[in-house]
């Protein structure tokens, strides 16, 4: 079933493009993962998908039916998502009181909303604090409490903005295993962003990756910082300080670089390039990971780079660790901004 689907979905701030989504859908009873750098558009997605800001444009649809952005129609529509901030606001009474307060928004009993307050905080560890000052608590703690308030609210879907960010070790493991628990025993939906990949990996059955705002190929690495110069009548970006890859012509100078995994080729040192225009550079096999449906290949080409290769072609190409090859890149593949 069919969770969300974003259609020509842009978020513009003072005439700043922040997020321009063509087109996503998210299942529902999944875990995604959202990945990019800072000031790719994370943050004021997961605000999309919990109604707390409409797009400026485009269309969102929630289980099969256009999202209304008047506020009348939002209640209920909220509900059903939670958000779990990176930085939490606690209230200033006792963490018991805190994980209260979404029933007694629901107008749920007193003796219910204790028993539901107490069960969820002994989801994430934290039933010895319920007598305790919540806005007190350390931030891992908080944390831990936020994501008990959340719950009891009994909501379909989970959002979390960097759930681990700032975390102690030992909180971050906890939080990690309460992010997987949540959807494997209540069938809860979970869309997290974070800044870890590894964390990505344990986590999420889905990665969405975003790069200035708008939705990058499977993978996601690849982000360089790089500068675009005229050289021998070519224009090209230098990355690493000495990789020069073709462009097309644009503004001279600084620029951020984002390579799709999907669009680097690898050549034996004795295949041919497919067109003659094609720019060839050295590189070496790192390492190889499967990944679901795919194989991805790590190289050191002077910068390392990632490339995504389907099983059949991995197969095909029978690369081996320590191989020189030589890497192209398709049409479209070299990304760049200013």
């Amino acid at each position: 079933m069919i969770l969300y689907e974003m259609k020509g979905v842009k978020q513009v701030f003072d005439d700043r493009t922040v997020l321009d989504i063509d087109h996503l859908e998210i299942s529902a009873g999944r875990s995604y993962a959202l990945l990019g750098p800072n000031g790719c558009g994370k943050t004021t997605m997961l605000h999309i998908l919990a109604f707390l800001r409409p797009p400026t444009c485009g269309v969102v649809h929630f289980r099969d039916r256009e999202v209304d952005w008047r506020k009348k129609f939002l209640t209920a529509l909220r509900r059903q998502v939670v958000l779990v901030d990176q930085h939490p606001i606690m209230f200033t009474n006792t963490v018991l009181k805190n994980v209260e307060y979404g029933p007694r928004m629901r107008s749920v009993p007193a003796g219910e909303r204790r028993k539901i307050a107490e069960e969820c905080l002994d989801r994430v560890g934290m039933r010895e604090f319920a007598p305790r000052p919540a806005h007190l608590l350390s931030g891992g703690e908080t944390q831990r409490v936020a994501i008990a308030r959340a719950l009891a609210c009994s909501p379909d879907v989970l959002l979390f903005d960097e759930p681990t960010a700032g975390v102690d070790v030992e909180n971050q493991a906890v939080i990690e295993g309460i992010i997987q628990d949540i959807r494997k025993e209540n069938g809860i939906s979970v869309i997290f962003s974070t800044h870890k990949r590894l964390e990505a990996s344990r986590l999420a059955q889905h990665r969405i990756f975003l790069f200035e705002g708008k939705l990058t190929g499977p993978g996601g690495e690849n982000l360089f910082s790089g500068t675009v110069v005229k050289r021998n009548g070519r224009t090209v970006c230098v990355i690493g300080g000495k990789v020069e890859l073709d462009v097309s012509a644009g503004p001279l100078g600084p620029a951020r670089v984002f390579i799709k995994p999907e669009g680097v080729r690898i050549l034996r040192p004795d295949q041919e390039p497919h067109k003659p225009s094609e720019g060839l550079v050295s590189a070496e096999v790192i390492q190889l990971t499967a990944e679901g449906d795919y194989v991805k290949v790590l190289l050191d080409m002077g910068v390392p780079i990632r490339a995504l290769l389907s099983r059949e072609e991995a197969r095909l190409s029978r690369f081996l660790v320590g191989d020189r090859v030589h890497v192209a890149f398709e049409d479209g593949a070299v990304q760049v901004s200013a």
